[in-house]
């Protein structure tokens, strides 16, 4: 990536017309290409449709155009990056796991990404072959793969069609994106509100932590000590968020990441740090960030709001992900997460850890018998700003009739009166049915672990919650300061909150 905005210059050289497989192996040719600062994430394509085009262009298929924009030294993909990325993966044998990348990445790979480059290099392996193979067989063509021979002869004139936006400045370049990616895969708002805004504290915070203060350096223009902080701060967030990792689609431990697969995450770590930053999804504008400041203060927020979640700092609760944030299938809920968050701020504003501990067993008991919850209010009220608010109050709602003294039944007959958006409650949950299928579904199997979860997981031996790897304590039963001593005897797992805020 490049900000070609501080980088347009007089072009240079003529204007190729197509790019072909010698072009794509040219290292000259690859080394001035670049993305536009505002392009979009190059990771929409699952492993079918990369090896899908890979495929077309050796046949000879038809591919749509490249769109390119010349200006000084770089040309930069205005169009088509995820077509000239499949091309450029195969060419080298990177798919986002080997030295290219992690270069790049300053080999802060996520578990998730490496699981779906290697999946990549296996389909392109047997449906296509490695170019490799191919430069092999054009040496000796006796001993080639029927399939690469028959390809061999086609390969020198096969390319893509390049066209070329005339604009002359860098606003013109990126207006003429915008207007390209409306159809027929239209950005998403989110992200395009991110790439719009790239100079803006929130989007320069949310990409240090997406890439854990590595790949392009949206702050490389602000003093030294500033990125540094930067990235020092996007790291650990990145850690507390997606540290241990979680690759596969079936839950079977209870060490997931509190926030999810640590991959192509990018919208939902902008309403991350627009939540926490108190910054309205309705915002006409996001300002620009001259010095990094701004930067600085909303990662700082975020950093403090995740510590009071699920880390070893002494205020943390260690709330486990599988009770609050995963469906009971072991499906992330971004939703879940972010009200969560402000739930849990909000406990610690009004100086409520405590007395939220003194309910945390039954309270997370609630949450497990009645998991579909979440699940329901999004179904019922849609996606992000809309049902955030309800998965809140349905939190406080709990939390605030068991520190009543209600019992479970109690609280269920009092749901509807406090919003007809629980009602739910008073009926049965979803069945999960068996249906045709003898085989297990991956979401049944994480039902499973879940169920077994509840019963028999490590708990705290202060108020009785389930403990998660992140954040555990060990505890003296009898405190030091009472003569309590090192015997194993004495010895308890414990939240830091317990151990050393409630507790005392």
């Amino acid at each position: 990536r490049e900000d070609f905005a501080t980088l347009s210059g007089p072009s240079s050289g003529s204007s190729m017309s197509s790019i072909s497989l010698s072009t794509l192996s040219d290292d000259f040719f690859v080394s001035s290409l670049r993305k536009p600062d505002f392009q979009r994430e190059t990771a929409n394509w699952n492993p079918q449709k990369v090896v899908d085009l890979v495929e077309a262009f050796l046949d000879g298929d038809l591919v749509p155009a490249v769109i390119l924009w010349r200006s000084g030294q770089f040309v930069f993909v205005i169009d088509g990056a995820h077509r000239i990325s499949a091309m450029l993966a195969w060419v080298y044998d990177d798919y986002g796991d080997k030295r290219r990348s992690r270069e790049f990445l300053e080999n802060q790979i996520p578990a998730e990404q490496i699981e779906i480059a290697e999946k990549t290099r296996e389909i392109m392996n047997e449906r296509v072959g490695s170019y490799l193979s191919y430069k092999e067989a054009a040496k000796s063509p006796t001993y080639a793969d029927e399939k690469i021979k028959n390809r061999l002869g086609a390969l020198a004139s096969n390319s893509f069609v390049v066209q070329w936006v005339p604009a002359e400045n860098a606003e013109g370049a990126e207006n003429s994106f915008f207007k390209i990616n409306q159809a027929p895969t239209p950005v998403n708002p989110v992200e395009k509100r991110i790439l719009r805004a790239r100079s803006s504290a929130n989007a320069i915070a949310t990409r240090a932590i997406n890439r854990s203060g590595s790949g392009h350096k949206y702050w490389g223009h602000f003093d030294q000590g500033t990125q540094k902080e930067i990235e020092t701060i996007g790291k650990e967030i990145n850690k507390i968020l997606y540290f241990p990792t979680f690759s596969g689609s079936v839950v079977k431990t209870a060490d997931v990441p509190i926030g999810g697969k640590g991959y192509s995450t990018l919208p939902f770590l902008f309403e991350l740090v627009n939540v926490i930053n108190d910054v309205s999804p309705r915002q006409r504008k996001d300002p620009d960030d001259p010095d990094g400041s701004g930067a600085l203060k909303m990662l700082r927020g975020v950093k403090k709001a995740l510590e009071l979640v699920s880390t070893n700092q002494p205020k943390a609760l260690g709330l486990h992900p599988l009770v609050y944030f995963y469906t009971r299938g072991g499906q992330f809920q971004p939703n879940a997460f972010l009200a969560v968050i402000l739930f849990v701020s909000d406990l610690e504003e009004k100086d409520q850890l405590s007395a939220f501990t003194d309910v945390r067993k039954d309270f997370e008991n609630f949450l497990l018998a009645h998991k579909e919850a979440f699940t329901l209010l999004v179904k019922n009220l849609g996606s992000g700003p809309r049902s955030r608010p309800a998965i809140e109050k349905f939190l406080k709602f709990v939390f605030t009739q068991m520190k009543k003294g209600k019992t479970t039944k109690e609280i269920i007959e009092n749901a509807p009166g406090e919003s007809e958006q629980f009602s739910f409650l008073a009926s049965p949950p979803p069945s999960r049915g068996a249906g045709k299928n003898k085989s297990f579904s991956s979401g049944t199997k994480s039902f499973a672990f879940v169920q077994e979860l509840q019963k028999h997981g490590i708990r705290c031996q202060i108020c009785g919650g389930l403990i998660h790897s992140n954040s555990i304590t060990v505890d003296h039963k009898d405190r030091k300061s009472d003569g309590g001593d090192a015997r194993p005897s004495n010895a308890q797992v414990s939240h830091p909150f317990c151990n050393s805020g409630y507790k005392g």
